[in-house]
């Protein structure tokens, strides 16, 4: 060997060391930086080390690494997002937000394993708010990744995943898995969201609303050079297939929390700093530890997921259509937000009634940005005290329904009041007394028409599909329906030349109104819109006349004689019966083939003195479904579990009502045997 090449030798064993030592401690920082929020260096040092790095791989070409840092943006954008099945389904979790649910949830599943709930250990970690996803490594070295998808079938997202610098190409330790899927969600920190925005504000680019839209927009753009520039991050939470993955220990991991352990020793990114494993207590006391750092955290945490941590008792449990029974999602109470009414307007009800709407700034509220508030009535806004130009409080109750909690800074605005006419049809405002609600009388009104329509076709009424918001101001501004029986009337053809619609769309909306012409009765009563009528009246009403012209022909004191209908309902039924117009909207509705469903009446039926109750989930139809069908044989239903229950139908999570019952003796049916036995007393 001569002394020329000796000295070559010896470079590049400095620099494969060097390299080496490089990837190491910039790996390092990236997991210091990505996932613990707690930099060690500046940017400009960081920078240093990647150059180089770049520069010693540049020099070297033949030691440069596959799962080198420099390498993360190497792919080329590719032409389109390919589909890619999961080796096992990629279920999502059931979410709750009560705790007496968590109680609930732990005692269905301590009833079907046998076992008191003081013997079982959970895991209690951060819900994420991200994008689920699933890695996969093959003989310790990133394959693929794909997004939850369906949960069946998801996105191939390789090209962008392969950008995350926390998340490693190649995996740590000794003896890498032969196969590794790995479930987590793909995040964005704040900092990074904010960097992102601050980037795009000052080349004038649209802002992103939340870092799960940056992070979901992320994941499947075409080009990795963008996702670079886009800093995600991911947190490993669960397993799909493994073939060779072990537990520190040695052997397969037997739970969730040695699964994670082993994750974090490959490299991967995990939140077991987060994390609490323990009897149930522990973790809903850790739940309650994350609820109160949660604004401190570096990641959107809406909630914790809680799971029985064995994953021998998680096989024995199962899973159902779409969700695991070993784990449930605690989500967290409402988040809030303030903001500035720019104007309150008032929008037209179904009744008339017209309600005042707070016209907002933006605002965003956990996860959704928002525009409008309702602010219910009058008196709702003489206690709130609020007028144009205040700056105000915004909650999402159950992280759903906006409302205003109070006002922060009072604006210099006049008080705001009702206006004295319906703004949509002019018609002068209506009080009602000894009511908070002021109405617009004109039962034409588009706006009361177009409401009164919105609630007719409702899944709570006549469930009729295909007909929404924009297809409904359609067909009052053209003027094809002006009564609730026009429905009933319309053409095929006709609906097909409207904006947006087409054959098909036509099609379905005639099938959804041919199928609901024969409802049971309290989706038709419920659906007219009888003012202070809703489901549960609705439902009364059907119970005790059985058909619609027992309802039609009954008197004020027939009305007033129905168990639980107070004199201002009767009247207000019989009011509406009595208005030459509804009444021939109704007969226009039977000259069109609406035949409501009877409903058993007076005692009759074939179920007749049967009381049921439904508890747990059905997978052949809806309990409302369910209910109908037993109260439309004669049945009642009651609220809890008695001795004077006759039947309890039990499908899945039935919850605490089933020991009850079977304690009580009282006879209990599967949805197998619930589904015979409405057989058995059709035939």
């Amino acid at each position: 060997m001569t002394a020329d090449s000796s000295t070559d030798r010896r470079k590049d064993e400095g620099a494969s060391a060097r390299i080496d030592a490089l990837i190491a401690e910039i790996g390092r920082h990236d997991r210091l930086y990505y996932e613990l929020d707690r930099p060690a260096i500046s940017d400009a040092e960081y920078d240093a080390l990647l150059r180089e790095l770049s520069e010693l791989e540049g020099a070297h070409p033949a030691l440069r690494r596959p799962d080198s840092p420099t390498q993360r943006v190497s792919g080329r954008p590719v032409d389109e997002i390919a589909a890619v099945p999961h080796r096992r389904p990629m279920l999502s979790l059931e979410n709750t937000y009560d705790r007496q649910e968590v109680d609930d949830w732990v005692e269905s599943i301590t009833e079907f394993l046998g076992v008191a709930a003081e013997e079982l250990v959970f895991s209690c970690e951060p819900k994420l708010d991200g994008v689920a996803l699933e890695v996969i490594y093959e003989r310790g070295r990133f394959a693929r990744a794909v997004t939850r998808g369906d949960g069946r079938v998801g996105d191939d997202v390789s090209h962008t995943v392969r950008t995350v610098r926390g998340l490693p190409l190649e995996l740590e330790g000794k003896r890498a898995p032969e196969l590794l899927e790995v479930r987590g969600e793909a995040i964005m920190t704040r900092k990074s969201f904010e960097r992102v925005n601050r980037n795009r504000e000052k080349a004038g680019e649209e802002l992103f609303i939340n870092p799960r839209n940056l992070a979901s927009g992320t994941l499947k753009v075409l080009d990795p050079a963008v996702a670079a520039s886009r800093p995600l991050n991911m947190v490993c939470y669960g397993l799909g297939e493994t073939e060779g993955l072990l537990a520190a220990g040695g052997g397969e991991p037997r739970g969730h929390r040695q699964a994670m352990e082993a994750l974090a020793a490959l490299g991967l990114p995990t939140s077991l700093e987060l994390s609490r494993t323990g009897p149930l207590a522990e973790v809903l006391a850790h739940h309650e530890a994350l609820l109160a750092r949660r604004d401190e955290l570096p990641f959107e945490v809406d909630g914790s997921v809680i799971k029985v941590d064995s994953f021998a008792l998680q096989e024995r449990l199962g899973l159902r259509s779409r969700s695991p029974r070993w784990a449930i999602a605690y989500k967290f109470p409402a988040r809030q937000g303030t903001t500035v009414v720019l104007d309150i307007a008032v929008q037209v009800g179904r009744t008339g009634a017209l309600t005042p709407t707070a016209v907002v700034a933006p605002v965003h509220v956990s996860g959704v940005t928002i525009t409008n508030v309702t602010l219910h009535n009058r008196d709702e806004i003489a206690r709130l005290g609020v007028k144009v130009g205040d700056r105000v409080l915004i909650e999402r109750a159950g992280d759903v329904i906006p409302k205003i909690v109070g006002v922060t800074v009072h604006g210099p605005g006049e008080p705001w009041h009702m206006p004295v006419a319906c703004p949509v049809c002019g018609t002068p405002a209506r009080e009602v007394e000894g009511e908070v609600v002021v109405r617009c009388p004109n039962p034409r009104c588009p706006g009361v028409l177009k409401r009164r329509i919105g609630h007719f076709v409702s899944r709570a009424a006549m469930d009729i599909e295909g007909v929404g918001e924009k297809l409904i101001d359609q067909l009052v501004d053209g003027g094809l329906v002006r009564e609730l029986a026009d429905l009933y009337a319309l053409d095929e053809a006709r609906l097909a030349e409207l904006e947006r619609m087409g054959e098909l769309s036509a099609r379905n909306v005639m099938e959804g109104l041919e199928q609901s012409r024969t409802r049971p009765l309290p989706r038709l009563i419920n659906g007219l819109g009888i003012l202070h009528v809703g489901e549960t009246v609705a439902e009364k009403l059907a119970e005790h006349f059985g058909t619609l012209e027992a309802l039609r022909a009954a008197s004020l004191e027939d009305l007033q004689g129905v168990a639980g209908i107070g004199p201002s309902v009767a009247e207000s039924v019989r009011a509406f019966l009595d208005d030459p117009d509804e009444r021939a909207n109704l007969d226009r509705m039977l000259e069109r083939g609406v035949r409501p469903a009877a409903v058993a009446a007076g005692g009759s039926g074939p179920l007749a003195g049967q009381t049921f109750l439904f508890t747990g989930t059905l997978e052949r139809m809806s309990r409302r479904e369910a209910q109908e069908r037993v109260k439309a044989l004669g049945a009642r239903l009651l609220s809890g579990v008695s001795a004077n229950l006759s039947v309890l139908v039990a499908g899945e999570k039935p919850g605490s009502k089933l020991k009850k019952a079977q304690e009580l003796g009282v006879r209990v049916l599967d949805e197998a045997g619930f589904l015979a036995l409405l057989e058995q007393v059709a035939s």
